[in-house]
């Protein structure tokens, strides 16, 4: 009998080296053994067909292009993913009705996939490839592949041209000011929407194919002079390391890359407004655009940023921090109100004014349930509402909205089995939830309201103490690709200040948030060093006999 023996265990982190080195190694073979074109033109035919030839959309034109030596053809595309009037004007027109045929090239058959490029193709965008895997993903996204008698090289063009929905509002993040332009399903179309916001050479949109079975488009977009390089290296490093069969939506690549996937809070933004995403750009974070989606991420990203909206920029300084403190004083509400009211009501009545008191008393009399499950049930009441609000298409989900919670809180109360007072503090947490500009931070909100109801059942206001020190902990420890995720306030960071809470004027944005350790810090056109000294020496000064001076 052989002797068992124990083997040390392998560090993580040369596991991880080795892992690396063998997909690499897989991904050079692939690319130098995997199949490629022959000259046998009926033997390419029946590779395509027995790949993909099958299904009813895949076309194979079969044609033949008048040369001085007619050259047998075949145009492969799918039906639907492709412009019509692409392949018959600037291919199969160009191809066919070719008049040249005395030309040095065309009596010479050396270079012929060249010079069918070069001379006689029109159409924009033309590439030549000899392998298989890339000739077959090129077709199944849309592009349309030329193989020729006698060439082991095929030519891949543009044509793509599938139905799309147009530039539309964002139903999402709606709001008072600001632009009413929103992404689309298109990659390409949403890239060029970045483009034509932001016009500078600096600009850089990278693209990767995830997914082994979808092989969907995603672009990295970044100013080159602005971003961090660390950061970028990340994030792509962070997508390359992917192993998914399919791709269907932005959530699949950012439970991927976030840094604390366990979290309740999320760690990178998401949205679908460009002016948002081109902001981003210009503070020196990187976007991830995916095809077949209109919500893009954003990365990296702070708690305090995934309560900004984008129109927090549009309006007077004055006004934003109005309406920001606003929003952070709802978000207090739509996590603790309910755990407060709990913990006075069952804990510590003595803290409650005593008139208050009374009436709260007086309206629960004769109510069946404790005050916990009271709420509980409200909350849940409020919870199935809202999702059955959304699921409802039209707007008959904002009337179901409405109407059932109106009928059910009236119904509720006329028949005891809730207090008035609890309906105005669900009503006024639910309201408040609706306040967060971001949807993914709004559902944390939600979810913790439940565990901090409950402390505030068994515990009291202690309890809730520790449980908001205890969240705080756990805050201070996420990173958003190394960035702290209650920055700038903890580390703190005077100069991004400006920016926090309250909202400086325009002209005092001297420096672009330090967070990001951009490479360019210093914005473009402010004169003054500092933001303080902005603050005393405004750009313009208004002259005593009136007018503007610099």
């Amino acid at each position: 009998m052989k002797k068992r023996t124990f083997r040390r265990p392998r560090p993580v982190a040369e596991l991880r080296k080795d892992k690396e080195k063998k997909q690499s190694t897989q991904e050079q073979d692939g690319q130098e053994q995997g199949p490629v074109l022959t000259p046998d033109l009926k033997a390419n035919i029946a590779y395509l067909e027995g790949r993909i030839g099958s299904s009813n959309d895949v076309v194979f034109r079969e044609f033949v292009i008048p040369l001085s030596e007619p050259v047998r053809a075949v145009l492969v595309f799918v039906d639907g993913l492709v412009s019509g009037n692409a392949i018959n004007e600037y291919i199969l027109l160009a191809l066919t009705a070719f008049e040249g045929t005395d030309a040095d090239w065309a009596r010479n058959r050396r270079n012929l996939v060249e010079n069918i490029k070069d001379h006689i193709l029109t159409i924009n965008e033309v590439s030549t490839q000899n392998q298989w895997t890339p000739i077959i993903t090129a077709i199944l996204s849309g592009e349309s592949a030329l193989l020729l008698e006698g060439e082991d090289q095929a030519l891949i063009c543009n044509t793509r041209g599938w139905e799309r929905r147009g530039i539309e509002e964002p139903t999402t993040e709606s709001a008072v000011r600001g632009p009413r332009v929103g992404f689309s399903e298109v990659l390409r179309t949403n890239t060029a929407q970045v483009r034509r916001w932001i016009r500078d050479p600096d600009l850089r949109v990278k693209g990767i194919k995830l997914g082994e079975r979808t092989q969907t488009d995603v672009a990295v977009v970044y100013l080159e002079s602005v971003a961090n390089p660390d950061l970028v290296v990340e994030v792509e490093k962070r997508l390359r390391k992917i192993e998914i069969d399919g791709v269907l939506e932005s959530a699949y690549l950012q439970e991927y890359i976030e840094d604390h996937p366990y979290s309740l809070f999320p760690t990178v933004q998401v949205t679908e407004r460009v002016d948002r995403v081109v902001a981003a750009i210009l503070e020196g974070k990187v976007a991830v655009l995916v095809d077949n989606t209109p919500f893009v991420l954003i990365m990296p990203i702070t708690f305090w940023q995934l309560y900004y909206s984008a129109e927090d920029y549009y309006h007077r300084w004055p006004l934003t921090i109005l309406i920001r403190m606003i929003r952070f004083i709802a978000f207090f509400f739509s996590l603790y109100l309910p755990a407060i009211f709990i913990a006075l009501a069952v804990h510590n009545p003595e803290l409650i004014p005593f008139n208050l008191a009374i009436k709260i008393a007086g309206t629960r009399e004769g109510t069946p349930f404790p005050v916990f499950l009271e709420t509980l049930f409200m909350e849940l009441a409020i919870e199935i509402l809202r999702e059955a609000s959304v699921r409802v298409p039209g707007p008959f989900g904002q009337t179901i909205g409405i109407v059932g919670g109106f009928i059910l809180g009236d119904t509720a109360v006329r028949a005891g089995l809730i207090s008035p007072i609890m309906t105005i503090i669900v009503a006024l947490t639910a309201i408040s939830s609706f306040t967060a500009p971001s949807f993914g931070v709004a559902i944390t909100m939600r979810i913790l309201r439940f565990p901090l109801m409950l402390i505030g059942q068994t515990g009291g206001l202690y309890g809730l103490s520790l449980a908001t020190i205890l969240l705080l902990i756990n805050m201070t420890g996420i990173r958003s690709f190394g960035i702290p995720f209650l920055s700038p306030l903890v580390p703190l960071n005077l100069s991004d200040l400006k920016d926090f809470l309250f909202v400086a004027p325009r002209w005092t944005m001297i420096k672009r948030p330090l967070i990001n350790e951009p490479l360019d810090v210093r914005r473009e056109g402010s004169k003054a060093k500092n933001w303080w000294e902005a603050l005393f020496n405004p750009p313009y000064r208004r002259r005593k006999g009136g007018g503007r001076e610099e």
